[in-house]
């Protein structure tokens, strides 16, 4: 049993082809996460009409409206339309609420105030109450702060974070302020919230929260940084067992474009044996560009983790349907 809780959708994605990833990687449900089509167009729509067409479970987690924060509304405004997001997403269906606000350049592009403000309270005393699920994108990898370190395609991306966007430090402050107010907050960092490097760091977020999960929808930099340091990624993964999710986030290079994108088969194929490989592997191997996913990279001597079946049976779904509370 395979659930991918990562996954993006809008319909010139083209559902037929969303359908044949399902069928070719044998999934048993996946989770559809909501971002604008090109930052602009809502799309649970889209998400609830695939929904009906598809014979697998479907959770999805809508997403906030962002001319909230464009508008720039008096605090007292802004704090009672955010927390009145909650009822919209969760009476059209949804099963939580996707937050890209985290990622810098949405957080630059629409006005994201900070999210340890006055502003945020009532919608995170809201949410902790009811323990509504939350798949929260915070930071971005470490290199795209760094001109000597990060990517052509991350530049070309808009991702490169000079000192006119968020420092990734300062966002790590402001949610350890969150978690401090609302220890209980249901909430899952994507990315292995972004610190594949530091993972004794990461470890004492998750000791100190016990609602807090992580996911291991790469980034790639994720997997090159725990082969780097697998002995230390083996323990990590043994400890945290039942707080680490799957996910791929098929679906997320066609969506953040504002011209139809069909979603790449290659590319999601290519996604998904990124991570399953790692995980399953005992032992060496060769990572090699594949042109569609994993790009500008030398062939790398990999490291897998070799998992059990008890915990890929956790990564795989378990800790997914725990953490929506099925």
């Amino acid at each position: 049993m395979k659930i991918d809780g990562h996954v993006h959708f809008a319909e010139d994605l083209e559902a037929g082809r969303l359908r044949a990833v399902i069928e070719e990687q044998e999934l048993s449900g996946i989770g559809l996460l909501c971002i604008p089509k090109g930052g602009v167009r809502p799309v649970e729509q889209d998400a609830f009409a695939f929904r009906e067409t598809c014979g697998i479970p479907i959770w999805i987690f809508g997403g906030i409206d962002r001319n909230i924060y464009r508008r720039q509304a008096p605090v007292r405004q802004t704090a009672q339309e955010l927390a009145g997001e909650i009822d919209r997403l969760m009476k059209l269906g949804c099963t939580g609420i996707k937050m890209l606000e985290g990622k810098p350049d949405v957080r630059k592009n629409d006005k994201v105030p900070d999210f340890d403000a006055e502003v945020w309270e009532p919608y995170w005393k809201e949410v902790e109450r009811r323990q509504i699920p939350i798949i929260m994108h915070v930071n971005d990898p470490e290199e795209f702060w760094d001109a000597a370190q990060v990517s052509e395609y991350a530049k070309k991306a808009g991702w490169f974070y000079d000192e006119t966007y968020v420092n990734n430090e300062a966002q790590y402050a402001q949610m350890l302020h969150v978690l401090e107010r609302h220890p209980r907050l249901r909430i899952l960092f994507p990315h292995f919230y972004f610190m594949s490097r530091q993972l004794p760091r990461l470890a004492s977020v998750l000791e100190r929260f016990e609602e807090v999960r992580i996911d291991i929808t790469p980034g790639v930099e994720l997997y090159y940084n725990l082969s780097e340091n697998v002995e230390e990624a083996g323990i990590f993964f043994e400890k945290y067992q039942n707080r680490i999710c799957y996910g791929t986030d098929i679906g997320a290079r066609s969506v953040i474009w504002k011209e139809a994108t069909p979603l790449s088969m290659k590319e999601s194929r290519a996604r998904a044996e990124l991570i399953t490989r790692f995980l399953e592997t005992k032992g060496d191997y060769i990572l090699e560009a594949d042109g569609y996913y994993v790009k500008e990279k030398e062939p790398t001597l990999m490291h897998g983790l070799g998992l059990s079946e008890k915990i890929l049976e956790k990564i795989y779904s378990t800790n997914f349907m725990d953490f929506i509370g099925a």
